[in-house]
């Protein structure tokens, strides 16, 4: 669970930060063309770790709920328990490595 709960206040910080630079900001004199696609670029990277972040906090917001249903540290897959260091290095796994690596195979 304390992994989980460092994992969010992570991604919400980097939520945070993100949206006060994603704020409009309002110019008195004209912007030249390499200066607003160096913008536009800037914001389409932003709004890309946007969803990231946004992303990862609803993995943790359903391994809570894997959790409470008893559910959590089971493979989706095959049933069989994720191991315990698997679980400390991605706290939200949905799978044990084998079925993880079966399916990236599969979707590669």
């Amino acid at each position: 669970m304390a992994l989980l709960d460092e994992q969010e206040a992570r991604a919400q910080r980097q939520l945070t930060t993100l949206r006060a630079d994603t704020k409009p900001v309002v110019r008195e004199e004209p912007i030249e063309y390499a200066e607003l696609a160096d913008q536009e670029a800037g914001d389409q990277t932003n709004d890309v770790m946007l969803a990231h972040y946004r992303n990862e906090l609803a993995q943790i917001d359903a391994a809570r709920e894997r959790m409470q249903e008893h559910r959590y540290g089971i493979c989706i897959d095959c049933g069989e328990a994720i191991p315990f260091l698997r679980l400390q290095a991605q706290p939200t796994a949905l799978r044990c490595l084998t079925c993880q690596a079966a399916r990236e195979r599969k979707w590669a």
